[in-house]
């Protein structure tokens, strides 16, 4: 509670807890990019480097567009889990 309160100001204070945050974050959300790379047809070197070479539009296009929605996905279930451990250890 006393991190949300924190991100709730705006002061230098919460930029910097939310840009922690993001940081701690990113290693989760990179997972996501072999699914992304499954469904959108790669092969698996082609999206392991972030250059697609012979992907051709499914590199260009459609695996930014996946990773996109995978992330978003995943962060909004990160969030959930948030909310539901919150909300259980409120009640105690």
């Amino acid at each position: 509670m006393v991190l949300v309160k924190i991100l709730k100001r705006r002061d230098a204070a919460s930029v910097l807890i939310a840009i922690l945050l993001a940081i701690i974050i990113q290693p989760v959300l990179a997972t996501t990019s072999r699914l992304a790379g499954n469904i959108a047809g790669l092969k698996s070197g082609q999206y392991a480097s972030g250059v697609f070479p012979g992907a051709g539009w499914k590199g260009e296009y459609l695996y930014p567009v996946v990773l996109a929605i995978l992330e978003v996905i995943l962060l909004e279930i990160l969030v959930w889990i948030y909310v539901l451990a919150t909300g259980s250890m409120k009640k105690k």
